[in-house]
């Protein structure tokens, strides 16, 4: 069984037609958790915490891109047969 490939992707979910940086997408990972904690420390209604559950999926989907763009390896140049 062949290994699967890894693709660089070249969406943005988080900010539409903005890439933001590992480092820009850990601290608003840490923001939106933070927001979060508020929400339910103060009773936050469900669409609100439920606005920021998505937000924090959006932003783990980008940061798991972004830590995929830096750390996956060129691809190899096809040989010409």
């Amino acid at each position: 069984m062949a290994a699967p490939t890894l693709r660089r992707l070249v969406s943005s979910r988080v900010l539409p037609g903005r890439q933001l940086d590992l480092e820009s997408l850990t601290q608003l990972h840490t923001t939106l958790v933070d927001e979060r904690q508020q929400l339910r420390r103060n009773a936050a209604p469900a669409e609100a915490l439920e606005r920021n559950r998505l937000a924090i999926v959006q932003c783990q989907w980008e940061l798991s891109r972004a830590l995929i763009e830096r750390y996956l390896p060129p691809a190899a140049a096809p040989s010409a047969a």
